[in-house]
């Protein structure tokens, strides 16, 4: 039989018993390293590995916020990209020559080119001694106008010219360009030059090229004589008159070209005072009071000096003479380049002479009034040029193109000069226009108000005639043979008078008449006259209203051949024979 079961044990391998021992071993060391003189690097050490372990999750964070920053980075790129651009020409090495050009518009509208051209000279100290090396060059280049002289030119300016002037044509077949327009041109041209050589304001195109033309125009039939230019309209507000205008508008004489006296004046007629002789007055006065202190500077005295004498003689001019108002006469002013010709030449326009003012299709009657500048041209009043233009002022011209024909007939002043006299005016101009053809049909020529016309008193309304009230003829002759006579009237505005004949008894004759007369007022009055003879016919009483404001007074009856009147309550009646 099969010996009993016994349980057998399995070998233990090699690698197997290692394992056991090391176990053993590392157990035996946990429980015995705690006692031993290393158990304190051993603490430290494992407090090193778990602080390194916190260390490296804080690092972690760290970068987490960095990325956070980096997102500001590109703002600073920017600033960083912007310095970087910024990049110096290089130095020089030496002298390097320049010729440059450049052209522009200055603000008178005048094209400016100018040419800097640079060379290599000697030593600073020495250039600045030379006047050669420092130093410009001008060369302004103007283009003269020519003078039209043909209807299709003039017509150019003013297409209802030849309409207006139908006896222009005539009278341009023999015109002459005027040695006026060649003259204002050497004027312009000289002021120019003048200017541009001492750096001022040099004149603008818009003043320089201000004249289309001056024609020497005569009538073939009439031998009328006139002067022909077609230019702009500035404004002029100057002159003052005490006479006609005791005061002015404060923003005319503050004009900062306001004068207060016209080349065309006369002798003072009133006496009171021109409206600017107080404050003339008053600025001599400070002038001498500051003239009269001592320490101000030998320049300063000379001006106040000049001053003092320039008012004086104005302030002698307000007293004895009166100019022409530019707000309310009708004027143009002439250049002065016409002023000491008129021994040399039968056109040139005098102050007095008569003109012709022409602006689309209206022609306005005017005077020559006063002097301008010699190197320009057209210029009217403040009326004149309100009147084309109501937007002008002392400040806005009413026409900047050259669309105005001023037609002058020289040589046509009064001998004495007087206050403006506009219907005066108005007549001459037209009659002068006839001697150059007239005005044309469907045009006429301007008619200006007088601006100094006293009002009219309003017209009194008339009063409606009182009824009539008729005697008979038996009560007349009654009356007649009576010989005396009682007059009575009445406050109801009604007016009866009564006859007694006293030398008859018996025998009472009565006159007797109600006329109406309203508003005769409360009055009686009575009276007795004697009547010379018999009546005939009807009497008839007419009611006469007295002056208004005449006291009521009390009226007497007559009665004479055939007539009596009867006065009552301030109501004259008149009994006529029919």
């Amino acid at each position: 039989m099969p010996a009993p079961y016994e349980p057998q044990q399995r070998k233990r391998g090699c690698f197997g018993s290692m394992l056991r021992m090391m176990f053993l071993l590392a157990l035996l060391i946990g429980l015995t390293l705690p006692f031993t003189p290393y158990a304190g690097k051993i603490k430290k050490g494992i407090q090193d590995i778990v602080a390194s372990a916190r260390s490296t999750k804080e690092r972690v964070v760290t970068r987490d916020v960095m990325r956070d920053v980096i997102k500001e980075i590109p703002v600073v790129k920017e600033v960083t990209k912007e310095v970087i651009r910024e990049v110096q020409p290089p130095l020089p090495e030496k002298y390097i020559p320049r010729k440059e050009i450049d052209v522009a518009k200055l603000f008178n509208e005048i094209t400016v080119k100018t040419k800097l051209v640079t060379e290599e000279g000697g030593f600073a100290s020495l250039e600045r001694l030379d006047p050669e090396a420092y130093k410009a060059e001008f060369q302004l280049s103007i283009r003269v106008p020519k003078a039209n002289q043909t209807l299709e030119d003039l017509s150019r300016i003013n297409k209802n010219l030849p309409a207006i002037l139908p006896g222009l044509e005539a009278m341009l077949t023999k015109s002459k360009v005027s040695g006026f327009y060649h003259k204002l041109y050497e004027n312009k041209t000289s002021r120019v030059q003048n200017d541009l050589t001492r750096l001022n304001k040099v004149l603008d195109r818009h003043n320089f090229y201000d004249t289309e033309t001056i024609l020497e125009l005569t009538h073939p039939a009439t031998q009328r004589r006139a002067l022909l230019i077609q230019s702009e309209m500035d404004v002029v507000a100057d002159g003052s008159d005490g006479d006609r205008m005791p005061t002015l508008a404060e923003y005319i004489y503050l004009s900062d070209y306001y004068q207060p006296f016209t080349s065309y004046a006369w002798a003072k007629t009133t006496k009171t005072p021109n409206p600017l002789l107080a404050k003339w007055e008053d600025r001599l006065a400070k002038a001498q009071e500051e003239f009269s202190k001592k320490g101000l500077s030998s320049a300063r005295n000379r001006e106040l000096s000049v001053m003092i004498n320039q008012l004086k003689v104005e302030i002698g001019e307000f007293k004895a003479r009166s100019s022409l108002i530019a707000e309310k006469d009708p004027f143009i002013v002439i250049s002065l380049l016409f002023r000491g010709y008129g021994d040399q030449n039968k056109f040139t326009p005098q102050i007095g002479d008569y003109a012709a003012v022409i602006h689309e299709g209206k022609i306005y009657p005017a005077i020559c009034g006063d002097y301008g500048p010699s190197f320009k041209m057209g210029e009217a009043s403040l009326l004149m040029a309100k009147t084309v233009n109501p937007k002008a002022t002392p400040y806005v011209r009413p026409e900047s193109d050259l669309k105005v024909t001023y037609l002058i007939f020289p040589g046509t002043a009064e001998k004495e000069r007087s206050a403006p006299d506009l219907a005066k005016w108005q007549e001459k101009c037209q009659a002068l226009l006839g001697e150059v053809g007239g005005v044309g049909a469907g045009y006429a020529l301007h008619v200006w108000e007088d601006p100094f016309k006293k009002p009219e008193p309003p017209p009194v309304p008339e009063t409606a005639p009182a009824p009539v009230t008729t005697m008979p003829a038996a009560a007349a002759a009654a009356a007649a043979a009576a010989g005396t006579g009682t007059g009575t009237g009445a406050a109801a505005g009604a007016t009866t008078a009564a006859g007694s004949d006293a030398a008859t008894p018996g025998v009472p004759g009565t006159i007797s008449g109600t006329p109406a007369v309203p508003g005769a007022g409360a009055a009686a009055g009575t009276g007795t006259s004697p009547l010379p003879g018999p009546a005939t016919g009807p009497i008839v009483l007419t009611p006469v209203t007295p002056p208004v404001g005449e006291a009521a007074k009390g009226g007497e009856a007559k009665a004479g051949d055939g007539k009596g009147t009867t006065k009552a309550g301030g109501t004259k009646a008149k009994a006529k024979k029919r």
